[in-house]
């Protein structure tokens, strides 16, 4: 069994091991269905907790969009904006139901022309991209003994034009944390107690 100190810097390594996909990292051209299952599967596999586990499946997309969480392809390809949608859907669908989700996107996803939703989603995506961080960097001084920091995400959010993006950069940081730190636990439960 692992010390408490050896636990410790594990959490610390861990923590800085899981991959945030920024915006330039997802592809800007349209995809297919098996090219988006491709890029999710190597752009996520940090956070799987086993080798067998499947991140994204062609079944998961199409009942993602059959519960209108998910705009439908266009002629069967799959945009960036799309996958920004799906890696926060990710995250999201560990903590939030399918029909929070779809409560939390709902505006953004109503949104009729095509170039003012990607430009909403973007925007989303670019939020979500800074809390992701800034619960990486709390986290990671937390387990090094520095105080919370997490006032940096509140003034983060309060910058938000509007009440309703705050309230889902509330809701996205609240579920980050919530999510990093379940990965976390179960991280730590299997390098303490697995069977050697």
């Amino acid at each position: 069994m692992k010390t408490y100190d050896e636990l410790t810097a594990d959490f610390c390594s861990q923590i800085r091991a899981l991959d945030i996909i920024e915006i330039e990292d997802i592809p800007n051209i349209d995809l297919y269905m098996d090219q988006v299952t491709t890029f999710m599967e190597k752009s996520l596999k940090c956070y799987k907790r086993s080798e067998s586990d499947k991140i994204l499946t062609k079944t998961m997309i199409n009942n993602y969009a059959k519960a209108k969480i998910f705009p439908a392809p266009v002629k069967k390809k799959y945009s960036q904006t799309h996958l920004m949608l799906l890696i926060m859907i990710y995250h999201l669908k560990s903590i939030l139901s399918i029909k929070d989700i779809g409560t939390l996107f709902h505006s953004a996803l109503a949104e009729q022309d095509p170039v003012q939703q990607a430009k909403v989603i973007g925007s989303i995506y670019s939020g979500f991209i800074y809390l992701q961080k800034a619960v990486q960097n709390t986290l990671s001084a937390s387990a090094q003994g520095v105080p919370d920091q997490t006032f940096f995400e509140r003034d983060f959010i309060s910058e938000f034009p509007n009440e309703e993006t705050k309230q889902i950069m509330m809701v996205l940081f609240l579920v980050i944390r919530a999510n990093v730190e379940k990965q976390l636990a179960e991280r730590a439960l299997d390098s303490a107690f697995s069977k050697k």
